[in-house]
């Protein structure tokens, strides 16, 4: 039976590399000892069976055997082992038969029945003599795994080899396990090994975090509650692979801790052996957050100090703990287990009044340690282990001061999650059985409401916008219907849904603020008109800000007046006077960083770079703005939120101007915030933008699947649009072209409602009669007539858009009603090659390349079609497949390079094969010339196979040939191979003749007889 195939090496390229090196070297006359060392379950026997696989497949004679802790094991036990393993299959015992006699004098090999069988009496000499004869003939790999419980022979074994192997075609591989109590290679004897010229030393650490997201994505996981499963896998394994493996099971196996019983019960089995004070700070250790002091340790154990240190080494020599730097409240080097899985096991272990007894006096140790200095950096601390310890009271007080210390430091996370528990507290609901806690609602000096509306908007500014809606929803459902604060707060959750998104929801919510609380208030009318303009709305938008605007300067806020600056601006940008409205981006941005607000400064930076970057096309300088606001909002905490809106921006502008690779590593930051709400939107557009065009088509479906579940059914046409284009430009490169049609028109449905932002539709429109033309070149079923005829409105109509735009954004609209307008030329049949020309040009004085190559590829598609200037649509068409080269955009090659087969335009890595001289009748057409046709539906780009029954076409005939076997009439055959009617019917004749056949239908039945499973033309 076969063994299953080995899962892929995750991690290990460099030290897989180097082992790889000495076996090489070895093969070639240069023997070497590698001497591999790490922890328990970091992978140093995966590794090594990884050089097996590798030396066994190269013919070498693999010799791999390990010690076993057994005690007193038999001489030579790990050789042995290797020498049966090899004696068991028929190809090994040939190996070894020469060598039998001294195989079995050194009882490696059991003796022959009856035979005597006399001892060697130098039994190193004799081994040492077989490994080298055996190296003789081929090469060897000899692996010795565990040396730690390696016999005394075998120890010697390996020393003798180092000393003798000369020039032997021999590596010798040794596994050593370090810590846990295993000894060091002095004390087995083999310290020696690590200064011999000969040894390698390979120390293995922990896989880093990328390779346990790897190890992670290797198969899918089933739905569990686990939000992060990554992140579980690492703080578990810490990178050992054994338990980042086994952890990874236990999750495909629904274990609702994540834990394998196997993991379960090594851990405490482990555990339980130890010495009682030593089970102590373990157990001790397992409940604390974090590395331990000392002199914590000391108070929480209650072990006096030579007991202690004791038993703090015998559990950092046993490999349990690890030193990881100062404890949280400061003193000298902290303590912790080493590895997250057993922090989990062994505080599950423990009884649920332990536990509590455990987090008491790990908080009162804190407080009494931190007693009349700051205790901001122990504040979180206090809080979780009042907590669980079930003393509210304290746990009240320290959590509020836990929470104001994190959002001194813009950690709004943790500061969302103090106040959510803070408020909790308040009313009384806590996770943990508690007593009363009336009394610290008056020394925190906050009740549930304020608590609510603390928490609701940290969970903003930490970019958990969802959460900030729902908590700030439940602090509305405390007041009163006719409370005056009312109206601000619904403002408020006006500011978090347009966060997150919901457009809609955002705008009415604003509604009824404004209906509340009167239209004089600043803050209404400018969160009022930033909703409208999120919806698409400018000039709405401009009319309330402009409202706005006069009465926050009246007003003196600086935030609101940098906000209305910010949204008037962009409007007025778009719609009337572009420098008027680039002066007050200007504006809003300076009052924006005076203000002091984070969030105020972040719409600032986003709405400017939005402006330069998109409508405008100023694209380096909306880069530039876009980075630099970026780094900017991380320093003030906001990374995660305005920082990775900044980054897309940034992405989508480097997607533009061809700068792919940079827009990669812009995409790859953004997504290492680990964003949520709108900004998840935003990054993922981004990335299944570049995946689309780069070819990832499987991971674009991905992205945009997730953008719309994320996506809530009120977010508007902001994600609507801009999801729905790029699924049509998907799903033509899918070869789905009527999907394409079906995604525009729901784009075009959901712009109909008092939309401003043509530059936001124009890509839409084009991508749908782009994709009309692709169903007519493909020989697919048309759109419904009035599909067509709403879409070619759509296009002609952005002419009369352009002209009444600003000229900056007027320009941009202006080139994609030109490609409508070719596109539409191109779905009739009559490509015009002038216009598409036109269309490049107009790409290239704007620095969007992609755009130029698209416009060049149809460019030469026409001018072939109509069979004049085979030059220029070889130029048009070189150019074309140099940017998609250089882009990486490998669905668009693919196209560029499909059309040089079919025209047989040279391109430099396409080679066109020439004509043999089968029909001398007909030359193969020049490009261009009188025998070209207009290009239909495409040709797969693989050819079939050369049979015997087709050894005699010329490459032409074989074209023309699996073009009849699709069932295409003469006529097509000629649009799409560029060449005449006339010349497809003498190549048919000569076919029908050469393969014996009468009839057409007989000549396909004989193609798809020869090349039965190789691609064919799509009909």
């Amino acid at each position: 039976m076969t063994a299953p195939a080995r899962p892929p090496l995750i991690g290990r390229t460099d030290e897989l590399r180097s082992l790889a090196e000495l076996f090489e070297a070895a093969r070639a006359g240069t023997p070497g000892v590698a001497l591999v060392s790490g922890e328990a379950g970091v992978g140093k026997s995966r590794l090594v069976a990884e050089l097996v696989d590798r030396a066994g497949r190269a013919g070498a004679v693999v010799l791999a055997g390990a010690a076993v802790d057994v005690g007193e094991s038999p001489p030579l036990l790990p050789l042995t082992l290797a020498v049966r393993t090899l004696a068991r299959e028929p190809a090994g015992r040939a190996i070894v038969e020469p060598w039998r006699g001294e195989l079995e004098a050194l009882g490696l090999l059991p003796p022959a029945p009856g035979a005597a069988v006399q001892a060697v009496p130098h039994h190193l000499d004799a081994a040492g003599r077989v490994l080298l004869g055996l190296a003789a003939d081929r090469p060897v790999l000899f692996v010795v795994e565990d040396v730690q419980w390696a016999d005394r022979a075998t120890r010697d074994l390996l020393a003798y080899l180092t000393a003798i192997m000369l020039d032997a075609r021999l590596l010798v591989v040794v596994t050593h396990r370090e810590g846990g109590g295993s000894p060091g290679l002095d004390e087995l004897g083999l310290g020696g090994l690590r200064r011999h010229p000969r040894v390698r030393g390979l120390s293995l650490g922990p896989l880093d975090r990328g390779a346990i997201a790897e190890l992670v994505a290797r198969a899918p996981l089933p739905d569990t509650d686990v939000e992060d499963p990554v992140e579980l896998v690492w703080q578990r394994s810490r990178g050992n692979a054994f338990i980042a493996e086994e952890t990874v099971r236990a999750l495909r196996d629904r274990d609702p801790m994540a834990v394998s019983g196997t993991l379960r019960d090594l851990v405490l089995g482990r555990v339980r052996a130890l010495p009682e004070d030593a089970r102590t700070v373990v157990r001790a250790l397992s409940v604390a957050e974090g590395a331990v002091s000392h002199e914590l340790a000391q108070l929480v154990t209650g072990l006096p100090p030579d007991r202690l240190l004791t038993a703090v080494r015998h559990v950092v020599e046993e490999g349990s703990v690890v030193l990881d730097g100062p404890g949280a409240e400061g003193g000298d080097d902290g303590y912790r287990l080493r590895h997250g899985l057993a922090v989990d096991v062994v505080s599950a272990d423990l009884l649920p009044a332990e536990r509590r007894d455990l987090h008491r006096r790990y908080a009162a140790a804190l407080a009494e340690l931190t007693a009349g200095g700051d205790r901001s950096a122990v504040a979180a601390l206090l809080a979780h282990h009042w907590d669980r310890a079930g003393d509210d009271a304290r746990a009240l007080t320290a959590a509020a001061d836990a929470a104001s210390a994190a959002e001194r430091v813009h950690g709004y996370a943790d500061a969302y999650r103090h106040w959510r528990r803070v408020a909790d507290l308040v009313a009384g609901r806590t996770s943990t059985p508690a007593r009363p806690a009336p009394e610290p609602v008056v020394s925190v000096g906050l009740d549930r409401p304020a608590s609510l509306e603390r928490a609701a908007e940290a969970a903003h500014l930490a970019g958990e916008h969802d959460a900030a809606v729902s908590v700030l929803q439940e602090r509305i459902g405390l007041t009163a219907p006719a409370d005056p604060q009312r109206a601000t707060l619904v403002a408020r959750l006006g500011d978090y849904l347009l966060a997150a998104g919901r457009g809609v929801e955002a705008e009415g919510a604003y509604r009824e603020a404004l209906r509340l609380g009167g239209e004089a208030h600043v803050a209404l009318l400018a969160g009022h008109a930033e909703a409208l303009q999120a919806a698409g709305r400018f000039a709405d938008a401009r009319d309330e800000a402009t409202r706005a605007l006069e009465a926050a300067r009246h007003a003196g806020t600086l935030d609101e007046q940098a906000r209305v600056l910010v949204t008037l601006g962009f409007s007025l940008a778009y719609l009337e006077d572009t420098q008027a409205g680039a002066a007050a981006l200007a504006e809003g941005l300076r009052v924006a960083e005076a203000s002091g607000s984070p969030a105020v400064l972040g719409s600032a930076y986003h709405r400017r770079a939005e402006l330069l970057s998109g409508p405008l096309n100023a694209l380096s300088e909306g880069i530039d703005l876009a980075l630099a606001g970026a780094e900017r909002l991380t320093e003030l905490g906001l990374g995660r939120t305005h920082g990775v809106r900044l980054l897309a921006l940034a992405a989508n502008g480097q997607f533009r101007c061809g700068r792919w690779d940079e827009a990669v590593e812009v995409i790859d930051q953004a997504f290492r915030a680990r964003p949520s709400g709108s900004e998840a939107l935003d990054i993922r557009l981004s990335r299944g933008r570049m995946r689309v065009g780069r070819g990832d088509l499987s991971g674009a479906a991905e992205d945009l699947d997730a953008v719309a579940m994320l996506a809530h059914d009120t977010v508007g046409a902001r994600y609507r649009v801009p999801l729905l284009t790029l699924r049509a430009g998907l799903d033509m490169f899918l070869g789905r072209p009527e999907q394409a049609v079906g995604h525009t028109v729901a784009g075009l449905d959901a712009l109909e409602t008092g939309h401003d932002d043509v530059w936001l539709e124009a890509p839409l429109i084009w991508h749908g009669l782009r994709a009309h033309a692709e169903t007519v070149r493909l020989d697919r079923p048309p759109p419904a007539g009035e599909v067509v005829h709403r879409l070619r409105e759509s296009g002609t109509g952005l002419h009369d858009r352009a002209r009444r735009a600003v000229p900056m954004v007027g320009g941009l609209v202006r080139v994609f009603a030109q490609m409508c307008d070719a596109e539409v030329t191109r779905a009739d049949g009559d490509s015009d090659p002038e216009l598409w020309g036109e269309v490049a040009a107009q790409w290239r004085r704007r620095d969007q390349p992609y755009n130029v190559a698209y416009g060049q590829l149809r460019r030469a598609e026409a001018l072939l079609a109509r069979r004049t200037r085979s030059k220029a649509a070889a130029e048009a068409l070189a150019e074309a497949h140099h940017i998609a080269t250089q882009l990486g955009a490998r669905p668009f090659l693919e196209e560029v390079r499909d059309l040089g087969r079919r025209a047989r335009i040279r391109l430099p890595d396409l080679v066109v094969e020439p004509e043999r001289a089968a029909v001398p009748a007909v030359p193969a057409p020049v490009p261009g010339s009188e025998d070209a046709r207009p290009a239909a539906p495409r040709v797969a780009a693989s050819r079939p196979s050369r049979r015997d029954v087709l050894a005699s076409l010329t490459p032409r005939e074989t074209e023309v040939l699996a073009e009849i076997a699709a069932g295409h009439t003469n006529r097509e055959i000629a649009q799409r191979l560029f060449i005449s009617e006339k010349t497809v019917g003498i190549h048919v004749t000569h076919l029908l003749a050469k393969l014996g056949v009468r009839s057409r239908v007989q000549a396909g039945a004989v193609y798809l007889r020869a090349a039965p499973t190789e691609p064919h033309p799509t009909p």
